[in-house]
């Protein structure tokens, strides 16, 4: 099954290699010529929904997209951060929004959108993952998705369990399936990164508890270990350790997938709502699992952290600007969202006022429309601050595997903000 995934993103990645280097249609003497960069993870995914908006924006209004591929992660990053440097960024960037954005500093070098018409039909959450001392930078250029627990649809109807409403619900269905001879959490802990997710996706639930911990722990006025609610999110963590499959450490994200697909396979798992395309990508239903939000500790308290996508950013320095903002007015209309939207599938709800999920999209993403509709939702961490500590995915996995219990990996991850808050410059630390 995972040979099919690998097939699934290479055929998308050759789509892009076409779009970058030929042309349906010999271009016209006017036609604009506008430079994109992005990264390969993000066109594997969306490239062929990007090339389709590109088409019709040549169609419609004569400007081209030629797109420059980077590196992934932070090889690509700091690509992006010396061709800034040096003055040599493409007319438009899509990159990360949040904490990522940030350290670019954006009002240097991209083009301030707060007052123009376009952002008035931008997400409010997401016009927060871009701004920096109050100006807007970027648009959405794909779905948001949410952290929390993708859980087996099958095995629940089987054992009689329902979704939980409180961590201590949660921590009895995990004794039921144990019992019953069912991995009850399914670790990937090859990849340290997929450690994080309890705790991330956990944010909800802190900022239900403190609001504004997010500003007072950027300025040193709070730290997690002493924060009670900030705590629970690594004793979270700590608590499913043991009802890991037994070969946690080694077992891979794509190991995963094929796990979770299996007939008796793991029953939860901590992911994104991503989760349902790739499951779908190896050949598996998708309708056979749901999500729920991380549990609080009280019932009343329930809703999803969200993760913003990507921006695409205007290159200030850019000859070609109101082409590139023509072309972002025309990436969020009516006509651009619904050519998106039928080339690419939805990890969650869009970002742009308006614009639906469609009704043919996963079940287990149309059942997170409500938490977006009734204000259940909030921003990952990474979105409301700069400060993530480097070394959150490995604390991660020493907590879940017992090396270190939720209090000791509360102190560790202070510690480790403390050494990214002195590269910041933050005050308070």
């Amino acid at each position: 099954m995972r040979k099919k995934l690998f097939l699934v993103l290479s055929t998308v990645a050759i789509a892009v290699m076409i779009l970058a280097g030929c042309e349906s249609k010999s271009p016209r003497s006017s036609t604009i010529m506008l430079s994109v960069l992005v990264d390969q993870n993000w066109l594997e995914t969306y490239g062929l929904a990007l090339q389709a908006v590109s088409d019709a924006a040549l169609e419609k209004y004569n400007i081209k997209i030629e797109l420059e591929n980077k590196a992934n992660g932070s090889e690509g990053d700091n690509t992006v951060k010396t061709r800034l440097a040096a003055g040599e960024m493409t007319d438009l960037l899509i990159f990360n929004s949040g904490a990522q954005l940030m350290s670019l500093n954006p009002s240097e070098y991209f083009v301030d959108l707060t007052d123009i018409d376009i952002m008035g039909k931008v997400d409010e959450n997401f016009k927060k993952a871009v701004e920096v001392a109050g100006k807007q930078y970027g648009i959405p250029v794909n779905s948001s998705f949410v952290g929390g627990f993708v859980y087996n649809k099958k095995v629940y109807d089987k054992l009689g369990l329902k979704i939980p409403a409180t961590w201590d619900e949660f921590m009895s269905n995990l004794k039921v399936c144990k019992e019953e001879g069912y991995d009850a959490v399914l670790g990937t802990c090859k990849d340290p990164w997929s450690a994080q997710y309890i705790v991330l996706a956990d944010n909800y639930n802190v900022e239900a508890a403190y609001p504004g911990f997010a500003k007072d722990f950027e300025s040193g006025r709070a730290k997690v270990a002493s924060t009670e609610a900030a705590l629970r999110s690594w004793e979270k963590l700590s608590d499913v350790g043991q009802y890991l499959n037994s070969d946690y450490m080694a077992t891979t994200v794509i190991d995963g997938m094929d796990l979770m697909g299996e007939d008796g396979g793991p029953v939860h798992w901590a992911m994104t709502s991503q989760f349902f395309s790739y499951i779908d990508a190896m050949g598996y239903n998708p309708d056979d699992y749901g999500m729920f939000p991380i549990p609080s500790d009280e019932a009343y308290v329930n809703g999803y952290t969200v993760w913003m996508p990507n921006g695409m950013y205007v290159n200030k320095n850019s000859k070609n600007v109101d082409a590139a903002l023509t072309f972002l007015n025309f990436y969020v209309s009516d006509e651009g969202m619904n050519i998106f939207k039928e080339n690419a599938a939805a990890d969650g709800p869009y970002l742009i006022k308006g614009v639906e999920l469609p009704s043919d999209s996963y079940q287990g993403i149309l059942d997170l429309q409500p938490y977006f509709n009734e204000g259940k939702t909030g921003l990952a961490l990474e979105f409301e601050t700069q400060l993530k500590g480097a070394n959150c995915d490995q604390i991660s996995v020493e907590c879940i595997s017992g090396s270190m219990n939720g209090k000791e990996a509360a102190e560790a991850y202070d510690e480790d903000c403390k050494k990214m808050a002195v590269q910041l410059g933050l005050e308070g630390w």
